[in-house]
């Protein structure tokens, strides 16, 4: 038997541990059940069942067994290791045996988790490990760019959560942006953008929650309260030492609209940045697929078509959106 195709197969069922995944889990009572894999007889043996603890020379055996590369958690723990594994996101990127819809499980996750942790606590100390995040993201986008088709799919589409709306947002932008680049195109713009993106709302943390989880349409006072979220969202770049233009464009512009009926600045046409145009359509695009303030949310296929006809949105990004459906990169739902 070809032991090295039937390890294979067992990485179908069962994910090989790498030593950095190892050590990002309880060292005494591992949250999975570990198995090692025996190559005289070419199957799986448990060796640790999770939640009981490990004794000292269980735990050498697993560490060499992971030196090894031996040692496999099953794949129907998938939920316990991508919980784990999001409070290390930069794992994901020195891994190779992660499947990619677990990598990108992991990341979705991780910056939700970052960005609603900043939300509740708008400090620099918080706001450092999300931008940790965000570079993984980039890093791992980067490498091939295609990649983000792979996270599209996975988008926020049921009730508005101000950090599951950021990273959808993120996502959506980030597609669009990797969809419409130009040559010059950088990846220091690209994570600049990516910044931007999930820190559009930030200012939202500002405003009463009362306001922004209301279950019907919001009154003048209300509105005029929410509306202020974007300059509070300035004020707090500036807190994070976050001074680029493209990245405060990307935040302060994205309820502008092209023909000056937006806020908070009435910009027009080509006064809107490049970042600002993409966060403006990834923005309204995320609102419309969750229901928000007491309107239902359409399917994904239904807010595309809603913005294509809105005249006061970019119309070259809304075109690439609806698109995107021929080319089956949304599902619609």
């Amino acid at each position: 038997m070809n032991k090295k195709k039937t390890k294979e197969s067992i990485s179908e069922e069962y994910y090989p541990i790498s030593m950095e995944i190892l050590q990002s889990f309880p060292k005494y009572r591992p949250k999975v059940d570990l198995y090692i894999f025996k190559e005289d007889i070419a199957r799986l043996y448990p060796i640790a069942k999770k939640d009981v603890r490990l004794s000292n020379e269980q735990l050498e055996e697993i560490y060499q067994a992971c030196k090894d590369e031996i040692l496999f958690v099953s794949r129907s723990d998938q939920h316990i290791y991508v919980d784990l594994l999001s409070k290390q996101a930069e794992l994901v990127l020195f891994n190779s045996n992660l499947l990619e819809s677990e990598i990108v499980q992991i990341l979705m996750q991780a910056l939700e988790m970052r960005l609603g942790l900043l939300l509740e606590q708008p400090l620099p100390a918080y706001y450092e490990p999300l931008y940790k995040d965000v570079m993984v993201f980039c890093e791992y986008i980067w490498k091939d760019t295609k990649r983000i088709n792979a996270f599209v799919p996975k988008i926020e589409t049921k009730e508005f959560k101000v950090a599951a709306h950021g990273v959808t947002t993120l996502i959506i932008g980030c597609w669009l942006y990797l969809k419409t680049r130009n040559d010059d195109t950088n990846r220091k713009n690209f994570e600049r953008l990516a910044l931007g993106l999930i820190l559009h709302n930030i200012g939202l943390c500002k405003v009463p929650a009362h306001i922004v989880y209301k279950d019907a349409p919001l009154n003048k006072e209300e509105t005029e309260k929410y509306q202020a979220h974007v300059r509070q969202g300035a004020a707090l770049l500036n807190k994070f030492g976050l001074s680029h233009a493209s990245i405060i464009q990307t935040v302060v512009e994205h309820h502008e609209r092209s023909d000056g009926s937006g806020y908070p600045a009435h910009l027009t046409g080509s006064k809107i940045s490049d970042n600002g145009c993409i966060s403006i359509v990834a923005n309204a695009f995320a609102d419309l697929i969750v229901s928000k303030n007491g309107v239902p949310r359409v399917t994904t296929l239904e807010a595309t078509r809603q913005l294509v006809k809105d005249a006061s949105l970019p119309v070259a990004l809304t075109g690439v959106l609806l698109k995107a459906y021929a080319d089956r990169y949304f599902p619609d739902v």
